[in-house]
């Protein structure tokens, strides 16, 4: 894969998608909702059920929240709870955790989608941008194409302007995630061979581009991707959010 352009604004894209933070997202903190300590969350890793282990750590009003042996880092964003509560939501809008009024967590997994009491266990360090060299992230985008190929049937390539990413290592970072978020959207997208064979037909290219929001727009049979380095994790979408947009533009 050698260096490939994108015109972000082209006027023939199609299926454009706003990603990121939801209209959810108000931050809302304990003192607008004069609450005091109630509905407080104390960052560190906590234990869902008897196995899921999960980390929740502030980022500004909202929280980053990753699970035991997962790459992926998500952003939850503050919502309004019923009896002064909260509910911490992915960009993609689903409710991720439950915050009871006294402090109580319900984590709402995929696989207990009635969701799990969770106790804390342990203080947590706070995730971090991947630091990453251009050969190496070349180098996960043909291993991405070839674990789709394997798990999903379908032939999908990856790729970015790799000169200009190797010029700032902060926006390699988020290039990067935001390509390893791409990827697994596309395999939580393509779960039915109804969706797979719709993508076989439409995407052969997954272009990675920097730009000011997390957008996501087919342009011929280029998916392409944008996420904003200057805003860190917010700045991506999540492979959640991905997927959802994902499903849109195939349904049309």
């Amino acid at each position: 894969m050698g260096q490939w352009k994108i015109a972000v604004a082209a006027p023939i894209a199609v299926g454009l998608v706003l990603l990121g933070t939801p209209a959810i997202g108000q931050n809302y903190g304990a003192a607008d909702l004069g609450i005091g300590r109630l509905a407080y969350i104390q960052p560190g890793t906590y234990l869902a059920g008897e196995s899921i282990g999960f980390s929740l750590d502030p980022l500004g009003g909202n929280y980053l929240l990753r699970f035991r042996g997962a790459a992926e880092v998500f952003v939850l964003y503050v919502d309004r709870g019923t009896m002064g509560g909260r509910v911490l939501k992915y960009d993609s809008g689903e409710t991720a955790i439950m915050v009871s009024g006294w402090g109580g967590l319900t984590l709402y997994p995929d696989q207990a989608p009635q969701g799990l009491p969770a106790v804390r266990v342990s203080d947590s360090e706070a995730p971090s941008p991947p630091s990453i060299a251009v050969s190496d992230m070349q180098a996960a985008a043909g291993d991405e194409s070839q674990r789709l190929a394997y798990v999903r049937r379908i032939n999908v390539q990856f790729t970015a302007d790799w000169n200009a990413l190797s010029d700032n290592s902060q926006t390699r970072s988020y290039a990067f995630d935001a390509m390893e978020n791409a990827a697994r959207g596309v395999e939580r997208a393509t779960n039915s061979s109804q969706v797979r064979d719709a993508f076989a037909r439409r995407i052969s290219v997954i272009a990675i581009a920097a730009g000011g929001r997390p957008t996501l727009a087919l342009n011929g049979r280029t998916l392409i991707i944008t996420f904003n380095p200057g805003a860190g994790f917010p700045g991506r979408a999540s492979s959640r959010a991905i997927a959802r947009a994902l499903l849109n533009v195939l349904s049309r």
